[in-house]
């Protein structure tokens, strides 16, 4: 994440400069239309992926508190899945696991769904981008009374972002957890 504010702050010094350098070459009035339309396209840009979002149901008090148990089903695995991160904080990731869309997760948000014993795939996208095909993805092997958890993280790329999944050890996730005031309910309890 420090790399990415690295590069955020060399990318606003650039533009800065390179803003300057046109409004001198070119003349206010024209840097001004020019700097609109940046500001246009911009808008037109953060509008579209915000609304792509849709509406997910919060978990009830008594939901998040079973959940933060971090009790294991007995024949089942528990996965955990969980945002915290700033960087595209409004923008909703939907989860992907075997091919099917299982929650969508904003940050700061976790979510609780169980496992079938076996190999499964994870994956996500955001809406503005293409859905993962059957290949992409992290693997996932889930054995009963497993109890997973995974950091959802967004990474921005060049043209669009990626979305990555990391795992966490239980001692060390639980703290970050237990932070996230929210829980999103998945559209699917179990896979």
């Amino acid at each position: 994440m420090p790399r990415n504010f690295v590069l955020y702050g060399l990318a606003i010094v650039g533009g800065l400069i390179g803003y300057f350098v046109l409004r001198w070459l070119l003349g206010p009035e024209i840097m001004f239309v020019v700097a609109l339309i940046g500001v246009v396209i911009g808008g037109v840009i953060v509008f579209r992926n915000l609304k792509t979002n849709r509406k997910v149901a919060e978990a009830t008090p008594e939901q998040r508190t079973q959940a933060l148990a971090f009790a294991p089903a007995p024949d089942r695995a528990a996965l955990y899945l969980f945002r915290n991160q700033f960087i595209g904080k409004a923008v909703g990731i939907n989860v992907l696991i075997d091919g099917r869309e299982v929650a969508q997760l904003k940050s700061p948000r976790f979510t609780r769904i169980l496992l079938t014993p076996g190999a499964h795939r994870i994956a996500g996208y955001t809406g503005t981008n293409k859905k993962p095909g059957d290949g992409e993805g992290m693997a996932l092997n889930a054995a009963a009374g497993d109890v997973l958890v995974l950091k959802c993280e967004i990474e921005p790329q060049l043209v669009g972002v990626a979305i990555k999944y990391t795992p966490m050890a239980l001692d060390a996730a639980r703290a970050d957890v237990l932070k996230i005031a929210k829980m999103a309910v998945p559209d699917v309890a179990e896979i």
